[in-house]
C-alpha cells in the first residue's frame, strides 16, 4: 500500500501541473475573451461572480455525490473531465457573432466553475489519506510552488500569443483549446491514483442536502468561515474589475496585462512552500493572521499609483501575502476536522468563499456601471470601499478568531 500511496502523491503533483497550465491559459484571459465578444463592465461582474455563485450551491451536493458513488476518486475524475469539456466548448464561441454569444460563453464558464468546484472537496479529502499530519504543510507548499512555475509559463505564453496575434480570432480559441487539453491530461493522472479500500474517508451516513443550509458546524470553525466571508466579500468588490481597469483605463497591452495579473499568482504559489513550513510549525490560524493583517494594504497601495512598475511591485507583495491565505484552504480542514467530516467542511468553506465572491462582485459591478465621477476613477472609489472592508475584516478576525483559537492551533479534530 505504501508504494501505491507514494505513486498517488506523484500523480497528484502531475495532476496539479496540468491543472495549473489550464488555469494559466483560462483565468487571466477569461475577461479579455468576454470583452472580445462585446461584454460590458456589468457583464464582466456577472461572468466573474455568477459561475462562482451557482457553484457555491452545488457544494450542497458534494458530500451526497461522494456518498452515492462511494468514492472520492470517481467523483473527482468525472467532474475534472466535465471541466475539460466545458473549456473546449467555450473556445468555439470566438468564431460566432451576435448578442447571444457572450451568454453562451457564460454558460460554459458556469460549467467550468461548477465542475471544478465540485471536484475540490473530494480531492482534498482523498489527499488527506495520503499525507502524514506533520508534513502536510510542507507537501502542499512544495506542490503549490511547482504549480506556480507552470502557471506562470502558460500564462506568459498565452499573453505573448495574444500580443503577437492581436485581433486574430483563432488566438482565444487556441489558448482555451490548450487549457482543455491540459485538463484532460489531469483527468488521466487522477485515474492512476489510489483510493483506500476501507473507505473511512467516505461520509458514514447518507447526507441530507436540505440540512446543508442549516450550517450546523463547530462554532470555532464557523467564526473562521465568517472572517473569510468578510475578507473575500470586501476583496471581490474590486477583484473582478482589475482586468477592466488595467486594459481600459490604464491602457496596458496584453503583455503588460499578463505580467500584472500573473506575477502575483506566481508568487502566491512560489511562496507557498514557506507558508507551509510555518503552518506545520505554528498552525493554520497563526499563518492566516498574516493574510488578514497585510491584505488591506494591497488595495490601499493600488489607489495611490498608476505606474506599471510600481503596480508590479504591489502585485508581487500581494502574491506573497495571498499565499498565506491560499495555504489554509489546503491545511485548515486537515488540522481541525476528522476524515469522515472533511468533505462536508471543505464544501462549507467553498460555499462561504463562493457566496462572498458573488455578492462582492455584483455590488462592485453595479457601482462600476452606475456611479461615475468627472475627475475621479470609479474603480479607485471601489478600491477605497474594498480597503475599508478589509480593515474591518481584520478587526473581526483579531477579536473573534485569532485570540480565541491561536492557543489551540495544533493538530486536533473536532
Amino acid at each position: 500500500m505504501k508504494g501505491k500511496v507514494k505513486k498517488s502523491i506523484e500523480y497528484s503533483i502531475k495532476d496539479g501541473i496540468c491543472w495549473s497550465a489550464m488555469v494559466g491559459f483560462v483565468e487571466p484571459y477569461m475577461v479579455p475573451f468576454a470583452l472580445s465578444l462585446g461584454a460590458s463592465n456589468f457583464f464582466i461582474g456577472v461572468l466573474r461572480s455568477l459561475p462562482v455563485f451557482i457553484s457555491s450551491f452545488a457544494q450542497a451536493l458534494s458530500e451526497y455525490i461522494v456518498y452515492y458513488f462511494n468514492s472520492c476518486k470517481k467523483v473527482v475524475f468525472y467532474f475534472v473531465s466535465l471541466q475539460s469539456l466545458s473549456i473546449l466548448l467555450a473556445s468555439f464561441c470566438i468564431f460566432f457573432s451576435g448578442w447571444y454569444v457572450k451568454y453562451i460563453f457564460l454558460i460554459f464558464i458556469i460549467m467550468y466553475s461548477y465542475s471544478g468546484s465540485t471536484s475540490s472537496a473530494p480531492w482534498y479529502t482523498l489527499m488527506g489519506e495520503y499525507l502524514p499530519e506533520k508534513t502536510r504543510g510542507i507537501f502542499f507548499g512544495k506542490r503549490t510552488q511547482l504549480i506556480g512555475i507552470f502557471y506562470f509559463v502558460s500564462s506568459f505564453l498565452a499573453g505573448y500569443i495574444l500580443k503577437e496575434y492581436a485581433g486574430k480570432k483563432f488566438v482565444f480559441f487556441l489558448i482555451f483549446f490548450l487549457a482543455a487539453f491540459f485538463r484532460s491530461c489531469s483527468a488521466y493522472f487522477i485515474t492512476l491514483m489510489y483510493e483506500p479500500e476501507k473507505l473511512f474517508h467516505i461520509p458514514k451516513e447518507k447526507p441530507s442536502i436540505g440540512k446543508f443550509f442549516d450550517f450546523k458546524i463547530d462554532k470555532s470553525i464557523k467564526k473562521i468561515y465568517k472572517s473569510i466571508f468578510f475578507l473575500l466579500f470586501s476583496t471581490y468588490l474590486a477583484a473582478p474589475y482589475f482586468s477592466v481597469y488595467s486594459l481600459k483605463e490604464l491602457k496596458f497591452d496584453y503583455l503588460q496585462y499578463m505580467l500584472i495579473t500573473s506575477i502575483g499568482q506566481f508568487l502566491t504559489w512560489i511562496s507557498a512552500k514557506y507558508w507551509g513550513k510555518l503552518i506545520d510549525k505554528r498552525g493554520s490560524v497563526y499563518t492566516l493572521s498574516f493574510a488578514f493583517l497585510f491584505i488591506p494594504f494591497i488595495s490601499l497601495f493600488w489607489m495611490l499609483t498608476k505606474n506599471f512598475y510600481i503596480l508590479m511591485c504591489i502585485e508581487m507583495f500581494s502574491g506573497v501575502i495571498w499565499g498565506a491565505f491560499g495555504m489554509i484552504t489546503n491545511t485548515l480542514i486537515y488540522e481541525y476536522i476528522s476524515p469522515s467530516e472533511r468533505t462536508k467542511y471543505t464544501s462549507y468553506l467553498i460555499f462561504v468563499s463562493s457566496i462572498s465572491q458573488f455578492l462582492g462582485s455584483i455590488i462592485g459591478g453595479v457601482i462600476y456601471d452606475k456611479i461615475h465621477f468627472n475627475s475621479f476613477s470609479t474603480f479607485v472609489f471601489i478600491l477605497a470601499i474594498s480597503t475599508l472592508g478589509r480593515f474591518l475584516s481584520l478587526i473581526y478576525f483579531n477579536s473573534k478568531v485569532y485570540k480565541v483559537l491561536l492557543a489551540d492551533s495544533k493538530q486536533h479534530y473536532i
